[in-house]
């Protein structure tokens, strides 16, 4: 694998490195998550990590510990109007805000679904902060989001078996539907004081409507997707996708397991990174449980170095992942699944594919396109350089977004940032739209000509999200920076906003504003809310039949207490 020097920091997969080596339960931090310098090939290419709402909160566990992200006014309540609805001066009419609490608290990485059987019921999961260490919320809607409920799943009497004590911390709220109606949410969940990590998933009822969901017991539960706590294993970055097809109550988790180890620690990498490769599980109706967890990643012709760490792998192995998401074809059931790769020969990196069949066999490893990462900005958050937005001093990454169009199955739409376009690292970045019209088997920019999207000169667009409406409307949301004339890191401003594409049309309208501003300030100000606006943003469409709405969500920073800007998720539902 060559590359250039100059190169030395550029993302491969993401914006945070994995860790340094695992250790045994005995020491009093997590190492997985433990790590002040990133790890990288002896070429100088960086190596995948786990994903910014983990590691944040990671940090945020053992800061609030030690009380170190307290200011004088850090700990007061917002001054805000209370209401039975929680804060009620805190949104608008055309920005409702999803998370309830009064709490100052950092809510962000947020993902939205519709029930398919009940567009006015919305569903919303967050990364929220309000009791302390960082959980997962869960936020309902049964008014089309003109209005919400919250809450915080009852994941935290579930015992680790290794560990035999529950969970600190979880991250990465993921939430979905299947087509009998039931809700289902999902997190990683994580302990700072020893290696415990796992994955659980949980579903709502129909009648409920994703206002409660179903309680993960002590012991062992037909609601964990994976658990481990042996040293090497680190589950991280899951998304969720349940089959819209009336009726079908089957659910898809895809997420990263990384493996670390000591036999594959050089000087460049002293996290011990081994690889990071795409699982998935099925929720299966008839046993009622999560099947056992199955390599998607795989090997390919378009992989090289997989046994750069592991001499045991597969050269071809495709095994420097992160990023994934599924998607379920609604005409068959089966699942067409997108993840960032590393395994390239250059410091141009790829996004691969691949479709999992109704009887659980794979479809082969397909490029759904590159991924330039060559002039990505840099900041240190404590761990050494991290792909990031510059402007606003927040975390960023490459993770793609995929979409499936309900006029036309065979219609994939994928997504990501990348910095294709920028002139240098200054901090400019572009979103690419990749699509398929045969299910996947091709894409537009498997050879780097997809649809580029651009923002005004020195713009930087990120976290895009994709979906496709119920009359074959694509519409891309993403996180807008404005350009940085600002004369200290973090002293940005930024909103947020869409660009759609009409069926049967090849180019994309103008940008559109859907945040009620588009200069609201970075967190950098709030000492405990700095550095992380989310891995992601998130769009749905609505389903009902002919609708052309979408449901669009994200964390923006418009409100502010004593302690600076504070994060909170909004939800806009337009039409593209």
């Amino acid at each position: 694998m060559k590359a250039r020097r100059a190169l030395a920091v550029v993302a491969l997969v993401g914006t945070l490195s994995l860790s340094a080596g695992f250790v045994s339960s005995a020491q009093a931090v997590n190492p997985s998550l433990d790590v002040k310098a990133h790890g990288h090939l002896d070429n100088g290419k960086a190596l995948p990590h786990v994903s910014g709402g983990t590691e944040v909160t990671f940090d945020e566990e053992r800061a609030l510990g030690a009380d170190a992200q307290s200011a004088a006014s850090s700990d007061l309540p917002p001054d805000a109007a209370v209401s039975a609805l929680g804060c009620a001066n805190r949104g608008s009419p055309t920005n409702r805000r999803v998370n309830q609490d009064c709490t100052a608290r950092r809510q962000a990485e947020e993902q939205v679904a519709v029930n398919p059987l009940d567009p006015t019921n919305v569903i919303v999961g967050q990364n929220d902060s309000r009791i302390g260490f960082n959980h997962c919320g869960f936020d309902y809607s049964l008014d089309q989001g003109a209005t919400f409920g919250d809450g915080l799943p009852p994941f935290f009497q579930h015992l680790n078996p290794g560990t035999g004590h529950t969970y600190d911390a979880a991250s990465d709220p993921n939430v979905t539907f299947n087509g009998a109606g039931v809700a289902w949410y999902s997190c990683v969940v994580f302990d700072v004081n020893s290696n415990a990590t796992g994955l659980l998933a949980v579903p709502s009822t129909a009648a409920l409507k994703g206002s409660a969901y179903a309680n993960v017991g002590a012991g062992a539960s037909k609601f964990v997707v994976a658990e481990a706590n042996d040293g090497h294993t680190f589950y991280d970055k899951q998304f969720m996708a349940g089959d819209p097809r009336t009726g079908q109550k089957s659910v898809y988790v895809t997420f990263t397991v990384f493996n670390s180890d000591q036999k594959c620690s050089t000087g460049n990498n002293p996290g011990a990174y081994c690889s990071s490769e795409i699982f998935y599980s099925k929720w299966d109706a008839t046993s009622q449980r999560w099947s056992p967890i199955a390599n998607v990643s795989g090997s390919s012709p378009l992989c090289t170095g997989g046994n750069t760490f592991d001499k045991k792998a597969a050269a071809d192995a495709c095994n420097f992942d992160q990023g994934s998401m599924p998607v379920v074809d609604p005409s068959d059931g089966s699942v067409f699944v997108v993840w960032s790769n590393g395994n390239t020969p250059t410091a141009l990196n790829q996004q691969l594919g691949r479709r999992i069949n109704t009887d659980g066999t794979m479809g082969p490893v397909v490029k759904v396109g590159q991924d330039d990462e060559s002039h990505v900005a840099l900041c240190d958050f404590g761990r050494g350089p991290e792909e990031c937005v510059k402007s606003l001093n927040v975390r960023t990454n490459d993770y793609p977004a995929v979409a499936v169009d309900p006029t036309n199955p065979n219609h994939l739409v994928a997504v990501w940032q990348d910095s294709r376009h920028a002139a240098d690292a200054s901090g400019t970045y572009n979103v690419v739209v990749s699509d398929s019209t045969n299910g996947g088997r091709t894409w537009t920019d498997a050879a780097g000509g997809g649809t580029v999207l651009d923002g005004v000169t020195g713009a930087a667009l990120s976290q895009p999200s994709v979906a496709v409406t119920r009359t074959g409307t694509t519409a891309v949301s993403f996180y807008n920076a404005n350009p940085y004339s600002a004369t200290a890191v973090g002293g940005g401003t930024f909103g947020y906003g869409l660009r759609a594409r009409a069926a049967g049309a090849t180019s994309f309208s103008a940008y559109r504003s859907v945040s009620d501003g588009q200069a609201y300030p970075s967190p950098q100000a709030n000492a405990s809310q700095r550095g992380f606006l989310g891995d992601y943003s998130s769009i749905a469409a609505s389903t009902a039949p002919g609708s052309n709405l979408v449901h669009a969500v994200w964390a923006d920073t418009r409100n502010s207490g004593a302690a600076g800007p504070d994060e909170d998720v909004f939800l806009a539902t337009i039409t593209p």
